[in-house]
């Protein structure tokens, strides 16, 4: 069967209308899947994005300190909270306060948009979902992005900078 005839039977079948509407829709479909198309990481994208997971696992965890051993000693972090970036010197003081108002990750959930990788030197950008529970136990829901560069040093991966923070909450 020609496929001329095929596409004339289509036509038949379906009103114009709708054939414009498949098209637009396969059109959108393949202009954007580029950007979601990322489904498989390589095996360097991975080892990087598991030097993000061990952090978050060890706040989960509680153990803030311990995530420190994955900041490179020349690591800037600038959360869109501060008005300057933050050196890892003052990381340890920075979170002990935060210990010290109860504030605890009780739930983060990153989803990884790029992993980029070159040699030594890899950057991600990730949307993230947390929720925090004070010493009262009220929980505290926020969402955001964060880009995270990172340094191969002595075989591992460590941060030595970063940027973002919560998306803003919204007027009432």
């Amino acid at each position: 069967m020609p496929t001329e005839f095929l596409f004339i039977n289509f036509l038949k079948h379906f009103k114009m209308k709708k054939v414009i509407q498949w098209s637009f829709f396969v059109f959108l479909l393949g202009a954007i899947t580029p950007a979601f198309s990322q489904l498989v990481w390589t095996p360097e994208q991975k080892a990087v994005w598991k030097t993000e997971t061990a952090i978050t696992d060890l706040w989960m965890k509680g153990d803030n300190m311990a995530s420190l051993a994955y900041y490179d000693d020349s690591y800037q972090g600038w959360s869109y909270a501060s008005p300057i970036p933050i050196p890892k010197a003052n990381m340890a003081t920075a979170m002990n306060y935060g210990m010290t108002l109860g504030r605890k990750l009780v739930f983060w959930n990153a989803v990884p948009i790029v992993i980029w990788v070159k040699g030594d030197f890899a950057y991600t950008d990730y949307y993230y979902r947390a929720v925090y529970q004070d010493k009262d136990g009220k929980k505290t829901y926020e969402h955001g992005k964060w880009l995270d560069v990172l340094m191969k040093k002595d075989g591992k991966w460590v941060l030595v900078g970063d940027h973002g923070g919560a998306d803003p909450v919204p007027k009432k």
